[in-house]
Formats: C-alpha cells, sequence, structure tokens
C-alpha cells in the first residue's frame, strides 16, 4: 500500500512539473519592415536586426512597452516605442528622412 501511494506521489510530482514548464509568460510579435536602401543595425531588446541582409523579420518578445534603436558610434539610440499585446503582431515600418531613421507602427 505505501509502495503504491508513493507511485501515485511521484507521478503526480512529474505531472505537476511538466504543466509548470508549459508556463512560459505572454509573448507577442513584433514585425520590422525596412526600407530599401535602409542598412543601419537595428536592435529589439537583446535581438540584432541585420537590415542588410532582410528587409522583413519577425521576431518574439515578451508583453509591453518596448523600444526600437539604431547603432552609432557604438551607443545604441532609441528611435521608437510601441507596446507589444499578447498574441498579436505589432508591424514597424523603418525608412530613413535625410540621416535619422523614422518608424510608423501599425498593429
Amino acid at each position: 500500500m505505501r509502495e503504491r501511494c508513493r507511485r501515485l506521489a511521484t507521478g503526480c510530482g512529474l505531472a505537476l512539473a511538466a504543466a509548470l514548464a508549459g508556463c512560459t509568460g505572454e509573448f507577442g510579435y513584433v514585425e520590422v519592415k525596412v526600407a530599401p536602401g535602409f542598412a543601419v543595425p537595428l536592435v529589439l531588446g537583446a535581438a540584432r536586426i541585420d537590415t542588410a541582409r532582410n528587409a522583413s523579420t519577425v521576431l518574439r518578445e515578451r508583453v509591453g512597452a518596448t523600444s526600437l534603436a539604431f547603432e552609432r558610434d557604438g551607443r545604441l539610440v532609441s528611435f521608437c516605442d510601441f507596446d507589444v499585446r499578447k498574441n498579436r503582431i505589432v508591424t514597424v515600418a523603418v525608412s530613413a528622412l535625410g540621416r535619422e531613421p523614422r518608424c510608423k507602427v501599425t498593429s
């Protein structure tokens, strides 16, 4: 009887651990579209976006306020702030007017 109870408790503990491991938090998606000829490195959170290789990139981000930045002279300059919502795609279109990048955010 004790052996049976111990196996049942172990099985329940493993099932609970597996269920909690599936809880990863709340995430949304950010699509970054870059205008042709725009070759400035962009940074979103911890992800670096190579604009010279891809015109469009989709990244998974945590829900909440975030910002898109570009790299100039070895430092990051934030130029676009927006909110990421759970299970939604936010599209950020990046272009350059003169020397400064601009963004247009659509949800």
